[in-house]
């Protein structure tokens, strides 16, 4: 868990004083619930909004993964990626997580995508290939029904 700078600064007031408490021989106050500072309510939200956004584009780039893996796109270096956005979001650098969350969701788009693409492409080019072979076979039948080639 993080601790935000001012909680950093409670911690070392509160021993220092400690500290110097004891060389004095003194035995410090104690601390009124009134004294304490409200927290860090609104950089805990920030921190749990970006926890959450990460896991979004996390979700979202491993099920963009798992369809291009499907389809037999790449996915490997997606894989990688998204392993490396975790390591980011473990290590507290959550909005480099995001940002290669994010990149590992557009790779495995666009792998997807391609792959799409390049069948539908082997699929048209198969089917003109087929259209052009049934018209040169009606041209050669064509062409041996014709009465010059019944006449040789």
């Amino acid at each position: 868990m993080h601790c935000s700078l001012h909680t950093r600064l409670l911690v070392w007031i509160a021993l220092a004083s400690a500290a110097t408490a004891t060389v004095a021989g003194t035995i410090p106050e104690p601390v009124n619930v009134t004294d304490i500072p409200p927290s860090n309510a609104t950089e805990l939200h920030a921190e749990s909004r970006a926890e959450a956004a990460f896991r979004q584009a996390a979700q979202q780039a491993d099920a963009a993964m798992k369809k291009a893996r499907a389809e037999g796109g790449k996915w490997r270096e997606v894989a990688d990626l998204l392993m490396q956005s975790s390591v980011a979001s473990h290590s507290g650098d959550l909005q480099a997580a995001i940002k290669m969350a994010n990149q590992a969701r557009l790779m495995a788009e666009e792998s997807y995508s391609a792959v799409v693409a390049a069948r539908e492409a082997a699929a048209k080019k198969a089917a003109e290939e087929r259209a052009a072979a049934a018209a040169a076979k009606a041209a050669a039948a064509k062409r041996a029904a014709s009465p010059a080639a019944l006449a040789k």
